[in-house]
């Protein structure tokens, strides 16, 4: 289990926001250069940005209480529980594999489910747990860390890096089933079984979750970090720690019923999100939730 320590967004830029707005004036960020140019935009255009819709939804997100949009994200989690539950005692008591048959269909990301043009297993699969070991573990995690970052960069921005990283888990776990898998197969059992790959599919929010936890290691990575509320450990550490696991795992193909690939996907996408996004508008003075 993680416990988090939070420490404020600002704090950590701070000392080095000075030094940084010394320098824009003579040097320019390649990764996103446009961010230094929106002086010289015309009013008209800020104007139709105030305007757009998609703007003005997520300002209404960020004015909601965070502690409410966590909570709805974490309610959503359970009550696709709560609808799994309810398909399996279906299937069990009455034989009923209808409702079953859908949260399959539905709720649990694979190549098949892609290739018959299910594209939005790609994200309800972020959402979906059949066990109860795996929503708690998933949503303690949630709550510990999730509190911390829609702090830091705002509800909206929360929603985008979560769904966003449950989109890119579920791209990178389908990735490996297709390509690195069969190929991992063939070097170690000099056969694979694509069948099998083809059909297999995973669910849970652990490729979000994995997203926000490597998003606020990177933030604050000499934050401490609980493991199994004993051992204290910097999180930029334990982050590091499970990603190579994971990677491990994944590359010697004793995964079990853990998605690895998914979990990979997920750091991934938490740490772009950090150095793509949020650090080059930090280090320009730009940033504002």
């Amino acid at each position: 289990m993680l416990r988090t320590r939070f420490i404020g967004l600002s704090s950590i830029c701070k000392s080095a926001n000075t030094k940084w707005q010394q320098r824009i004036a003579t040097t320019r960020t390649y990764i996103r250069p446009h961010y230094y140019n929106n002086n010289n935009e015309p009013l008209s255009k800020a104007i139709q940005t105030q305007k757009n819709p998609l703007y003005q939804i997520g300002r209404n997100i960020n004015n909601m209480d965070p502690s409410k949009v966590l909570w709805s994200v974490i309610g959503t989690n359970v009550g696709i529980y709560f609808m799994w539950q309810y398909a399996l005692n279906a299937y069990k008591q009455f034989g009923d594999s209808h409702w079953l048959d859908t949260m399959a269909k539905h709720f649990i990301c694979s190549q098949e489910a892609v290739h018959h043009g299910r594209y939005h297993t790609l994200l309800t699969s972020a959402f979906s747990h059949k066990s109860l070991e795996h929503l708690g573990l998933n949503m303690l995690v949630l709550y510990s860390i999730g509190q911390g970052v829609i702090e830091a960069i705002g509800a909206s921005r929360f929603l985008i890096l979560y769904v966003g990283a449950g989109v890119a888990s579920s791209l990178t776990a389908n990735g490996y089933r297709k390509y690195i898998q069969p190929w991992l197969e063939r070097e170690k059992y000099g056969r694979s079984n694509r069948n099998a790959n083809f059909s297999r599919g995973s669910m849970g929010a652990s490729g979000s979750v994995m997203a926000i936890t490597s998003f606020f290691a990177c933030a604050y990575p000499r934050a401490t970090f609980l493991v199994f509320f004993i051992v204290p450990m910097p999180a930029i550490a334990v982050v590091g720690l499970f990603a190579a696991y994971d990677i491990y795992k994944a590359s010697t193909l004793e995964m079990g019923i853990v998605d690895s690939a998914a979990h990979i996907g997920g750091v991934a996408y938490g740490a772009g999100y950090w150095f793509l996004r949020v650090r080059p508008l930090l280090k320009a003075g730009r940033w504002r939730v």
